[in-house]
């Protein structure tokens, strides 16, 4: 009985475990529910390279369009090193020793200056006087303290000599195309005046390209063009062409009845061409400008000489080996230079007086070269350089040594230019200082020398300057003298003046000076100087003053694509005395200019890379003349489009 219980038992245990699991195996999977979790971030980052991981928040997205964004920077910024070759070497240009900054120009601000030669810009210079005959084709010339000798303009460290006879050693500022340069630099010592000027030149293999038109009064007509290109082995290429004209009068597309060919007016045609190659710190170029004019002649005021036709062509050319930045470093520049003049189709441009005596003689062709070796260094705190001009003129080589220091320490900078010229014997020392002991407080001193050789006959003599400025309410307010011992030196016979040595007594003039923002973007540059009396080639009282507002507007346009320039620039000077020698009843003809007071407005507008400019020259109308009998014209209005862009 016990027996059959417990088999009945283990019978029973059997049938309920094997038909518990029969069951279990007639039941379908739960297809629903969901796998066990994988660590698929751990999975990815460690086997799986992928560009751009999958975000799973707000927070992830955002890191991870931050390092897409990331990539795209680093690659563009290095296509852009790539698209930059070394830069063509740069002759030296002297550090800023005057009371400001003033007198450096970029490219961009040469360009909205609103300049149309030199003589514009040479202006803002106290006690610089500008001469012009007429509009775009006359004759521009500029002297310091009544010399024109004493300023001296240098292209790429290769000084622009006027070797025409008919210019008595005075370079006509029409010969200097502003378009063709990328810095300005006005050198302003106590003696003499010398602007550095460096030429245009690109670095980008991204082809660059600039056209500028424009038209205005007195059928001015001009288009210019300028195309440049780097290239992956260093090599580069620019070119630059202008065509200007004018012409008085009314012009006829069918007729030249109504013209004037007695107002100066002409036409001009300038050709720009660099060739070079550089790698690393060398660089070798071919530079070259080639200038024709062609201008009608001008009639003066009744009882004054006016100005013959002239037809010629200038030349200037250099082929320069560079190694260094002059910006910092060593430095070594071998230069050849050369200037060509010439005198085409007019034969008789004799200048003559009412007596009937010659004034000044034609030129048929002039030619000068000039033999360059430079080196120097330059630090943070110091400089040095020694350069050699040489000369050969009729088998003598005149050479010209200059040395050049500069050095600053707790504030306080100092400086000296020291150069013998060969071809006049002269020798020339030049020193500066500058101090700003407070922020608000500027303090100036030069002392120019100059000493000619004993066998020239001609007189040594001194020139001393000192300024200061100090800023209050914004604004700097300057004031300063200026002293200047006897000296002689040669008539402006470019203005049909005889070709004499005129003699000039020590002279005392003082300086004034307001600039900096009147309100926001409207900032005012006022700059005058008053002499004990007037002299040959410069008046008495001399005032330039304007006012500008010069914005991109960036509260607007954060991107800069937009820009405004507008410009009022006021001018008065006193009469001016010119000397034309001796008169019939042998008299001394000393003529004067008359007073003058000019204003002039300019406009540019920028959008991108566009500009649109605008300029109204003499807004009052009224007769004027900067050389004695020779009436500027009473409006000129021009107007057009400069455009550049990267192909």
């Amino acid at each position: 009985m016990g027996t059959v219980r417990h088999t009945t038992w283990w019978l029973c245990a059997f049938l309920l475990v094997g038909g518990a699991n029969r069951v279990q195996a007639q039941v379908r999977a739960d297809t629903t529910k969901k796998k066990p979790s994988v660590d698929t971030l751990r999975k990815d980052t460690v086997t799986i390279a992928v560009p751009v991981p999958t975000p799973v928040s707000a927070r992830a997205d955002s890191l991870a369009l931050a390092r897409v964004q990331t990539r795209i920077d680093s690659a563009a910024r290095a296509r852009l090193a790539d698209t930059l070759r070394p830069p063509m070497a740069q002759f030296e240009s002297p550090r800023a020793l005057d009371v400001s900054n003033r007198l450096h120009f970029t490219r961009e601000q040469i360009l909205s200056s609103g300049a149309i030669n030199l003589a514009d810009l040479l202006d803002h210079v106290p006690g610089v006087t500008t001469f012009r005959s007429g509009w775009l084709a006359g004759i521009h010339a500029a002297s310091m303290h009544g010399d024109f000798a004493r300023v001296r303009i240098f292209i790429d460290g290769v000084e622009m000599d006027a070797p025409e006879a008919r210019n008595g050693g005075a370079l006509d500022l029409d010969d200097v195309p502003l378009w063709t340069l990328d810095d300005l630099v006005i050198e302003r010592a106590a003696g003499e005046v010398r602007v550095w000027l460096r030429s245009w030149t690109v670095r980008s293999i991204t082809p660059y390209t600039r056209a500028d038109i424009f038209t205005g009064d007195l059928n001015t007509n001009a288009f210019r063009a300028l195309f440049a290109r780097r290239y992956r082995n260093g090599m580069i290429f620019q070119v630059g062409a202008q065509q200007l004209a004018t012409q008085s009068g009314q012009v006829s597309a069918f007729s030249t009845s109504g013209t004037r060919r007695s107002a100066g007016d002409g036409n001009q045609q300038v050709i720009n061409l660099r060739l070079g190659w550089s790698r690393r710190r060398f660089s070798l170029d071919l530079y070259g400008t080639s200038t024709a004019r062609d201008r009608d002649p001008q009639t003066a005021r009744k009882g004054f000489v006016g100005l013959p036709a002239f037809k010629g062509t200038r030349r200037d050319a250099y082929v320069r080996v560079g190694y260094g930045d002059t910006l910092r470093g060593f430095w070594s520049h071998a230069i050849l230079g050369v200037v060509r003049t010439r005198l085409d189709g007019i034969r008789d441009t004799a200048i003559k007086a009412d007596s009937g005596k010659t004034l000044a003689t034609a030129d048929t062709i002039g030619s000068l070269t000039q033999q360059i070796v430079a080196v120097g260094y330059r630090a943070s705190r110091y400089e040095w350089s020694v350069t050699d001009r040489a000369r050969p003129t009729r088998g003598t080589w005149f050479h010209a040594p200059a040395l050049r220091l500069g050095y600053e320490i707790a504030g306080v900078n100092v400086g000296a230019f020291v150069e013998h010229r060969g071809i006049d014997s002269t020798t020339g020392i030049d020193l500066f200082a500058r101090a700003a002991p407070r922020s608000w407080l500027v303090l100036t001193a030069a002392q120019s020398n100059r000493a000619p050789s004993s066998t020239t006959e001609r007189p040594s003599f001194s020139t001393t300057r000192a300024e200061g400025a100090v800023h209050v309410a914004g604004l700097w307010f300057g004031g300063g003298v200026v002293r200047e011992g006897a000296t002689v030196f040669n008539s402006p016979s470019l203005f049909a003046a005889p070709s004499l040595q005129l003699s000039a007594n020590a002279a005392t003039g003082v300086l004034g000076s307001i600039r900096g923002p009147l309100y926001k973007a409207v900032s005012l540059d006022l700059q005058a100087i008053k002499w004990n009396g007037s002299q040959y080639g410069r008046p008495q009282l001399h005032v330039r003053t304007e006012l500008s507002m010069v914005s991109n507007w960036l509260s607007k346009f954060p991107k800069g694509q937009f820009g405004i320039n507008a410009r009022l620039i006021y001018e008065q000077r006193d009469p001016v005395p010119f000397y034309f020698g001796v008169d019939s009843k042998g008299a001394q003809d000393v003529r004067f200019t008359q007073a003058s007071q000019v204003l002039i407005g300019m406009l540019q507008i920028r959008i991108q890379r566009a500009s649109i400019f605008y300029q109204y020259r003499n807004l009052t109308g009224g007769d004027y003349e900067q050389v004695p009998g020779l009436t500027m014209p009473p409006a000129v209005q021009m107007y057009g489009v400069r455009w550049e862009f990267a192909n």
